[in-house]
């Protein structure tokens, strides 16, 4: 019973990258609480060309959603969640990686989706602080990828 739960939970996790799907759908398969975010040892994990790129895009939106002083409404947060929501979609359907490295992005995701979520409500003070949180995440991704 154990291996056949382990492999439902690879075959899920192998499945993510590559496909399009919902992001709740994405979040709900890969809550493991065992997992951790770390380093590879003491090395950053390798992503793919595509996941880089798209982490730079989300990274980007945060650095210009903070140069414009008329985004602290909620209408301001909705539109960068959604757009934000779109370039993960993006993310997941490119992504190509496989094995440990994988899976420690996806352990990396998990908050970050579920945070971009709460930016697309409509509650101002929820998203202002959803906002804070993808902001420092995304300024982690660095330190643990390359």
């Amino acid at each position: 019973m154990k291996l056949v739960i382990i492999a439902i939970f690879l075959a899920s996790l192998t499945s993510m990258c590559g496909t399009e799907r919902d992001l709740e759908t994405e979040h709900a398969e890969v809550m493991h609480e065992e997992q951790v975010l770390a380093l590879n040892g003491t090395e950053r994990w390798k992503a793919d060309e595509p996941t880089n790129r798209h982490m730079a895009q989300l990274q980007g939106m945060v650095q210009e959603f903070n140069l414009q002083a008329e985004n602290n409404s909620a209408a301001a947060y909705n539109d960068l969640g959604t757009s934000m929501k779109a370039e993960m979609q993006e993310l997941f359907k490119d992504c190509r990686m496989k094995g440990p490295s994988h899976d420690m992005l996806h352990v990396y995701l998990m908050p970050l989706v579920e945070d971009v979520n709460m930016l697309a409500e409509k509650d101002e003070h929820e998203s202002e602080a959803a906002f804070a949180r993808v902001s420092a995440r995304l300024q982690e991704y660095n330190q643990y990828f390359e």
